[in-house]
């Protein structure tokens, strides 16, 4: 065997190694990625009916969802093309670079979808608006008001109750508690 020979062998078998490898380690991400896809859909069915964000919010993160859903779908199906080839393999180190160059643009896609993914399901942590229409303050004196909150003097406490609007000093309350209602 001449050393040409011995040299041109192990260049060929360098190539379908080095695609060999990235192979399998596209089967490694092709797994994550599954989970990823798993973990949007839960992210989707999770979704409560009667969220307290606002309308364009619940709009935005379903639009955010569904293209976090799209991302994942392409990135699992980039990283398939390698971590499952059906071409031939046969020409050499050309295969390489491009598969390459697909795993990483398929990475990126799920890296992206997922943060999509979180982003979206960021809007079902919304503050709920306050239920509580009113309050009750009792003085220190033991008289007590019941009604909603009103604008008043610094230092104070407006009550809008029944019979008007009371306000009560600071240092005469003893106890103010938000209430259903009155």
């Amino acid at each position: 065997m001449e050393p040409s020979e011995a040299g041109a062998g192990h260049a060929a078998a360098a190539p379908a190694d080095r695609l060999e490898k990235l192979s399998s380690s596209a089967r490694g991400w092709h797994t994550i990625q599954m989970a990823v896809l798993g973990f949007i859909g839960i992210c989707g069915i999770l979704r409560t009916a009667s969220s307290p964000a606002p309308r364009a919010v619940q709009w935005l993160a379903a639009a955010l969802a569904v293209a976090a859903l799209a991302a994942a779908c392409v990135a699992i199906f980039t990283v398939g093309r390698v971590a499952y080839p059906v071409s031939d393999a046969a020409d050499g180190g050309s295969a390489v670079p491009g598969a390459a160059a697909r795993l990483r643009a398929g990475l990126r896609l799920t890296i992206v979808a997922l943060i999509l993914a979180v982003i979206a399901a960021l809007s079902g942590w919304w503050p709920a608006a306050s239920t509580t229409a009113a309050v009750a303050v009792t003085a220190s004196s033991g008289q007590a008001w019941c009604g909603p909150l009103v604008s008043g003097p610094a230092g104070a406490i407006s009550v809008r109750t029944a019979h008007g609007i009371i306000t009560v000093p600071a240092p005469a309350i003893a106890q103010v508690r938000p209430v259903a209602q009155c």
